[in-house]
């Protein structure tokens, strides 16, 4: 298990960012003149930071569901947002902000849960398939 310094370490810098990344969801999902590709990239950038985060602490603890998961779901959030930026596509900016805020919001969930590693295998197994369908049909549209 992990030492309670380590996962408060790691639970307040990430809620932090997660607060952050909240407040660049909602300035995607506002009008703009141009192309954010800024607003983009520094998503990924800030989430970067989670998954760097969750990889390192996990390797004290390699079975940790919660840790696992939040590696994985910040790893596809930043490849999906130095993409998006990449693109260029106006119309997906609302289905990246709506499918950034509801895996914000899982996030918030499995760090509130980190002393309990089954109940974050819980929560990550409830949000999987969802994830895996909405990651496949973003990436469809950014292969076009």
């Amino acid at each position: 298990m992990l030492e309670k310094d380590i996962l408060d370490s790691f639970r307040a810098e990430s809620n932090e960012l997660l607060t952050d990344l909240g407040r660049i969801v909602q300035r995607l999902e506002q009008e703009h003149a141009t192309f954010p590709a800024e607003l983009l990239a520094e998503f990924a950038q800030k989430i970067d930071r989670i998954m760097g985060a969750a990889k390192t602490v996990s390797i004290t603890a390699p079975d940790h569901a919660g840790l696992i998961w939040i590696g994985r779901i910040t790893e596809l959030c930043k490849l999906a947002g130095y993409k998006a930026a990449e693109k260029r596509q106006t119309a997906l900016l609302p289905i990246f902000a709506g499918f950034w805020a509801d895996t914000l919001e899982h996030m918030d969930s499995l760090l509130k849960n980190l002393e309990d590693p089954a109940k974050c295998a819980e929560i990550s197994k409830g949000f999987s398939g969802v994830l895996q369908g909405r990651l496949k049909w973003l990436a469809q549209q950014l292969a076009e």
